[in-house]
C-alpha cells in the first residue's frame, strides 16, 4: 500500500528541514550576531536548542496539515497547498512570538529558511511524486476497488478511474444493481463484456465486505443503495478501508461545493457559477503581458517558419478562418496554414465519407490535406502561435474552450452553448486532457467544467500542464 511512500515522505521532509534549518544557522547576515535577544550574544547551545525547536515544529505541523493523507498524493494540487500552509503557519507563529515576546529572532531564518526551505519542501514533494505516479502507473501503490451501481454506471466509474492510474484505485470487481446489459446484436439474453469480474448483486454488498481491511469501494450512480444502507455499509468495512461516492451532481468543482450539518442532516450546497470583473481584468492583464512576451521571445520562429511553410508549396503562410468567440461573436483566427491551399473545400465530403459531419468538432481522421511542414508544426503545436496576436488584439484568451466555427456552432445544443459564456483559448482542458483524439462529449465535458468552475489558479495548471504536453507531444495532434 502507499504507507511505504508516506513513511519516505515524512522522512525526505526531515532530512530537508535539518537541512534548511542548519543552513540558516550558518548565515551570517551583517551587524548579526548569533543571539535570540537584541543586543545579547547567547549561548551556542541555546541558539541549538532553538533551531531544534523550529525543525520539530515545522516537521509536525506538516503532518497537522495532513499533509501526508493518502486521498491527496499524486493526484491533487492540495499536497502543494497543504506543505506551503504548514511553512506559512510555522514562521508566521515564530514572527508572532518574536512580537510579543520582545525577543528579536535570528533575520536568517526568515530570509533564508523560509524562502528555500518552502521551496526546497515543494521540489521535493514534486520529484516524489512523480516517482509516485510512474509507480502506479507501473501498478504498485495501488488500491484494490470495488464498484457499486448499475451496469452503466458502474462501466462508466471504472473507464474513469482506469484512465488515472495516478489516484491509485485499481478496479478489481463490481456488485451491480441491475441485470447485466445486452450485449448488442447477441442472441437472447448473452451479456455484453463487463470490465471486471461482477462479484455479485448489491444484496450481498454487506456481507461480502464485512470487516475487510485494505479496499475501495466506491459508490457510483444508479447504485439501489439507501442513505441507511450506506451507513451500515461503512460500519461494516475494516478501519483501513475507504469509502468513495460519486455524487449525482457532477463537473462542479470542490471550491464550489459546501456540505453544511443542520438538524442531523447534511446539505450539500453549490455556489452558483459567477465571474468577478476583477479576475476577468486580471486575466485579461495576464493575457496581454503573456502573449506580448512570448511574441517577442519567438522572433526567430517568425522569420524560420514561414519561409518553410512558402519554401514547401509557395502558398500563403497564415491561415485565417471565422471562428465562433465569447457571447456568439465571430472574430477571425491567425493560425501557420498546415494543409493545402483551398483544404476547406474539401472538408464536408471527407467528413461525410467518415460519417463525421453531425458532430460539432469538425474532424477528419488521418487527414490527407495535412503538408509534409504542416505535420510538423502540427505535431509540435506551432502552427497554433499565431493566435498570440487573437490574445493580445482580445479577441481570444490563453485558457479557453476550443474556438469552434461557425457550422460546428449551429449544431450546438442548450448545454453546449454555455461554451460561449467564456473567451476561447490558445489551450484548455480537452488539451491537457487528449488533445484532438477525444470525442465531441469528452471535449464538451471538459469546456463546460472550465466555464462552470474556472479560476485564475486553473488557468495557472492548465497553462504549466500544456506546455508538458507539448514538449512530450502527448495526445494526438
Amino acid at each position: 500500500m502507499a504507507a511505504l511512500f508516506q513513511r519516505s515522505l515524512i522522512v525526505g521532509d526531515l532530512v530537508v528541514i535539518t537541512a534548511t534549518v542548519s543552513g540558516a544557522r550558518l548565515v551570517r547576515l551583517e551587524h548579526e550576531e548569533n543571539s535570540l535577544a537584541l543586543g545579547l550574544t547567547a549561548p551556542s547551545w541555546i541558539s541549538a536548542v532553538f533551531g531544534v525547536g523550529v525543525i520539530i515544529t515545522w516537521w509536525v505541523l506538516l503532518g497537522a496539515v495532513h499533509s501526508y493523507s493518502e486521498r491527496i498524493l499524486g493526484s491533487t494540487s492540495d499536497e502543494y497547498y497543504r506543505v506551503i500552509q504548514a511553512t506559512v503557519i510555522e514562521f508566521g507563529a515564530l514572527a508572532l512570538l518574536s512580537y510579543l515576546s520582545g525577543v528579536q529572532l535570528p533575520r536568517s531564518y526568515f530570509l533564508a529558511a523560509l524562502p528555500f526551505g518552502g521551496v526546497m519542501l515543494l521540489v521535493w514533494r514534486w520529484l516524489a511524486r512523480r516517482y509516485f505516479v510512474r509507480a502506479r502507473r507501473a501498478g504498485s501503490f495501488m488500491r484494490p476497488t470495488f464498484i457499486i451501481g448499475s451496469w452503466e454506471s458502474a462501466s462508466a466509474a471504472i473507464a474513469v478511474i482506469s484512465e488515472r492510474p495516478e489516484l491509485g484505485l485499481q478496479p478489481c470487481g463490481a456488485f451491480l444493481s441491475d441485470a447485466p446489459a445486452p450485449a448488442d446484436g447477441a442472441p437472447g439474453d448473452q451479456a455484453a463484456p463487463f470490465p471486471v469480474p461482477i462479484v455479485g448483486g448489491v444484496k450481498q454488498l454487506e456481507d461480502a465486505i464485512q470487516n475487510v481491511e485494505g479496499i475501495t469501494l466506491m459508490v457510483a450512480q444508479e447504485s439501489g443503495l439507501a442513505p441507511a444502507d450506506i451507513r451500515r455499509i461503512s460500519w461494516a468495512l475494516g478501519t483501513t478501508s475507504r469509502l468513495i461516492m460519486v455524487p449525482s451532481v457532477i463537473d462542479v468543482s470542490g471550491p464550489r461545493l459546501h456540505l453544511r450539518p443542520l438538524g442531523g442532516i447534511s446539505l450539500l450546497e453549490i455556489q452558483i457559477s459567477s465571474i468577478s470583473r476583477l479576475r476577468l481584468v486580471v486575466k485579461r492583464l495576464g493575457d496581454i503581458v503573456v502573449s506580448a512576451i512570448v511574441i517577442i521571445v519567438l522572433i526567430p520562429m517568425w522569420i524560420v517558419v514561414p519561409l518553410l511553410i512558402r519554401h514547401e508549396d509557395h502558398g500563403p503562410v497564415f491561415f485565417r478562418q471565422t471562428r465562433i468567440g465569447r457571447n456568439g461573436h465571430g472574430f477571425r483566427i491567425w493560425k501557420f496554414r498546415t494543409m493545402r491551399v483551398n483544404a476547406d473545400d474539401e472538408l464536408q465530403a471527407l467528413l461525410s465519407k467518415q460519417g463525421a459531419a453531425d458532430k460539432p468538432l469538425f474532424k477528419v481522421d488521418h487527414d490527407p490535406r495535412i503538408t509534409r511542414i504542416g505535420a510538423v508544426l502540427r505535431r509540435t503545436s506551432l502552427d497554433e502561435f499565431p493566435q498570440l496576436f487573437n490574445v493580445l488584439d482580445g479577441s481570444m484568451s490563453l485558457v479557453g474552450p476550443r474556438p469552434q466555427v461557425p457550422k460546428e456552432v449551429e449544431l450546438y445544443d442548450e448545454t453546449a452553448a454555455r461554451r460561449l459564456l467564456v473567451k476561447p483559448g490558445m489551450t484548455g482542458l480537452w488539451q491537457v486532457n487528449g488533445r484532438s483524439s477525444l470525442t465531441w462529449e469528452e471535449a464538451l465535458r471538459f469546456d463546460l467544467f472550465y466555464v462552470e468552475n474556472w479560476t485564475l489558479s486553473m488557468d495557472l495548471m492548465i497553462l504549466l500542464k500544456t506546455i508538458k504536453v507539448v514538449l512530450t507531444q502527448e495526445g494526438s495532434a
